[in-house]
């Protein structure tokens, strides 16, 4: 007689559950090595964590503006400017915001404009021989307006036309900064950020 045969109905039930609980554990053990190789996360979460193509975590801020307002980067206007912070800033400080990483964006609310407007900036880089400027681009909501090097530890104050065709009907303006030349992680310098640029002062006109 098989061994099989021999087992009573009750030992025959519990090899068959077994055998059965032994597969469901192996199949979700493939479902989650599934989900662990390609997890459904939203793009900004993969974008940051997973494919490593962006260090701006975006985040769900916006700050609250008027135009023709001055908002100070150092740490007297902290409360406003950390509002408008989306990603790949530091907090404010006594001499401006320092940037975080290949990118930073700014993400602010704007009241219905017919005309374009003009940015004036206060910018400085961040220098460390052999690297002594920064090559900065600036974007809005997407459409690149300027680029400009900086080349001094100092404030320097850069203006730009930013054309209406740029946010038209939008309420949210969305400014992000590319760093072309940050300076690399180093013992001497950040351990987990390139470094750019500080900011010290925003503010836009209409018109």
């Amino acid at each position: 007689m098989p061994w099989s045969d021999s087992l009573s109905p009750y030992g025959r039930a519990a090899s068959t559950g077994g055998y059965a609980l032994a597969l469901v554990l192996a199949v979700s053990e493939i479902i989650i090595l599934a989900l662990a190789l390609n997890p459904d996360v939203n793009a900004d979460y993969r974008a940051y964590y997973i494919d490593r193509t962006t260090t701006c975590l975006n985040r769900d801020a916006i700050g609250s503006y008027t135009p023709s307002q001055t908002v100070s980067f150092r740490s007297d206007g902290a409360k406003q400017a950390v509002g408008m912070m989306v990603c790949g800033w530091s907090g404010p400080v006594a001499d401006g915001t320092h940037s975080l990483g290949e990118t930073s964006r700014l993400r602010l609310e704007i009241p219905s404009l017919r005309d374009g407007l003009t940015a004036t900036l206060q910018m400085s880089a961040v220098i460390r021989p052999p690297q002594t400027t920064q090559r900065v681009m600036i974007s809005v909501n997407g459409v690149r307006v300027h680029e400009v090097t900086l080349s001094s530890k100092d404030p320097t104050t850069i203006s730009f036309a930013i054309p209406h065709a740029a946010f038209a009907s939008a309420k949210v303006l969305e400014v992000t900064f590319d760093y072309r030349d940050g300076i690399p992680p180093s013992p001497a310098a950040s351990k987990i950020y390139k470094r750019a640029i500080k900011l010290v002062s925003f503010r836009l006109d209409a018109g």
